[in-house]
């Protein structure tokens, strides 16, 4: 029951995170005025953000294994909410870019706390890692409706801020009074480690992970910026163009649902990476040279599951797979590589754009080439699952058919006291109950486990019993 306060509370942060990524851009008209500058200046606090998780991402990821998850995850929350508070009361330009920062400060000791956190709360499955992008997505879809709202009825744009404020006050009441499991290295991470895997396999894996940080944030912020206008000079209209990156943002809530429901049931990260990387390359090269609205349109949903869908998320648990200890630091520096994409991709394609509008996509398919070489070496480097897993894997899937069985013997038990008590029988059958231990002993076939089977359907049949007294005290 913790555990699962202590995720809904994680899952929380990251719907208000969602508001922070676009709360500066959705405001930035009054906030300008409010600052009394002009709107080109006023954009240039929205590179305070970037700055913050430079300066960040490597002192969070310190303290967070240093200090505990908990005591970062405060951090990044306590900064939040000095940010949403100060922000929308502040009339200075100096401390609109200060607290521009200290939201890069709060996004950053939320990912080195959270990501880890959860890497180690569910053995290193990315499922509900990609689910935290599901919840910036809907906090990004809320807030430009809270913004509509507050214009249409001449309300101050400043409470667009104190809502989430609110509701990270609540949180952090709520995390505070949580207790944070303790993580230690026990035997399950031992052998995990039974899979063996040379320094230099480990650190390609892990350098090609960092350039993957890099690639995906990359892809993802040159598509959005330039599909409307690309798709404007190669002839589409003024709605397709638009209508691309809506379709864009569909396939990535799409993707990290699917994503989502496939990771959490079966255990195809590696598959899942590589595969989804592919159509991604596949998809950003049918929208770069492909002339036919329709075709792009697909195209852009298509890249938007893939490439936005939660394959950071995959790619940093991957990462976080490899080191039992210092998560932290290393959630850190691969996102520090994503802050760089943030940095220089507008640098980059600003000088692209020189050689035409009509181009400017071309690039996007290279840094998601070099995204699919990342994955490639890591799917052929990292170790499959070993016997252990394997031996587990099966035996859970034999326990859930166990569970459905005995869920259809309980059935047919209620049948049985309805026709005992009907008739006036006793609950208890002892010839019976000997007539089944001596079948099991026929149906086992290896000797050595008669006893443990029979042992097995003997406390089967105690608690049919004791579910047999239940109903007839219930009637």
């Amino acid at each position: 029951m913790n555990q699962i306060r202590l995720r809904t509370r994680l899952f929380l942060n990251y719907f208000v995170h969602g508001f922070a990524l676009i709360i500066l851009t959705q405001n930035l008209i009054p906030l300008a005025q409010s600052w009394g500058s002009s709107l080109a200046v006023a954009s240039f606090v929205l590179s305070g953000i970037g700055i913050g998780r430079l300066i960040a991402y490597l002192i969070m990821g310190f303290i967070s294994d240093r200090f505990g998850r908990k005591t970062t995850l405060m951090i990044g929350m306590l900064t939040y909410l000095v940010f949403f508070i100060v922000t929308p009361l502040n009339h200075s330009l100096v401390i609109a870019y200060g607290m521009s920062i200290i939201a890069g400060v709060g996004n950053s000791a939320l990912d080195s706390a959270t990501y880890p956190l959860f890497s180690e709360l569910d053995s290193n499955n990315s499922s509900n890692s990609i689910l935290l992008k599901a919840f910036i997505s809907v906090g990004e879809f809320c807030l430009p409706i809270i913004i509509l709202f507050l214009k249409g009825h001449q309300l101050w744009f400043g409470i667009s801020f104190l809502i989430p404020a609110i509701v990270l006050v609540i949180n952090i009441i709520n995390i505070a009074s949580c207790k944070f499991p303790k993580f230690i290295q026990n035997n399950d991470q031992v052998i995990s480690k039974a899979v063996k895997m040379s320094k230099g396999a480990k650190a390609l894996i892990t350098g090609s992970l960092f350039v993957y940080g890099f690639t995906s944030m990359a892809v993802m912020i040159w598509f959005t910026q330039w599909i409307t206008i690309f798709a404007t000079k190669i002839g589409f209209s003024d709605v397709t163009s638009h209508l691309l990156l809506s379709l864009y943002s569909i396939g990535s809530i799409t993707g990290v649902l699917l994503s989502f429901a496939i990771l959490k049931r079966f255990d195809v990260q590696r598959h899942v990476f590589l595969g989804l990387n592919i159509v991604s390359v596949i998809a950003i090269a049918t929208v770069s040279f492909s002339h036919s609205p329709y075709i792009s349109s697909v195209a852009a949903f298509a890249f938007g599951l893939s490439a936005a869908g939660g394959l950071m998320q995959v790619a940093l648990n991957q990462l976080l797979s490899l080191y039992n200890h210092h998560k932290g630091i290393f959630t850190g520096i691969f996102f520090m590589f994503g802050s760089i994409a943030s940095f220089s991709i507008p640098i980059i394609t600003g000088f692209l754009i020189r050689f035409g509008e009509q181009n400017i996509l071309t690039g996007d398919i290279v840094v998601a080439l070099v995204g699919l070489v990342a994955a490639i070496i890591t799917f052929l480097i990292q170790p499959k699952t070993n016997q252990l897993d394997d031996a587990r894997a099966k035996i859970n899937q034999i326990d859930a058919q166990l569970v459905s069985l005995l869920e259809q013997r309980f059935k047919a038990v209620k049948d049985v006291q309805n026709f005992k008590q009907e008739h006036q029988l006793p609950t208890e059958d002892q010839h019976r109950e000997a007539d089944v231990l001596a079948k099991i002993k026929q149906l086992t076939s290896d000797p050595e486990l008669v006893s443990y089977n029979q042992n097995i359907i003997q406390n089967i049949m105690n608690n049919s019993k004791q579910y047999q007294t239940k109903l007839n005290q219930n009637q």
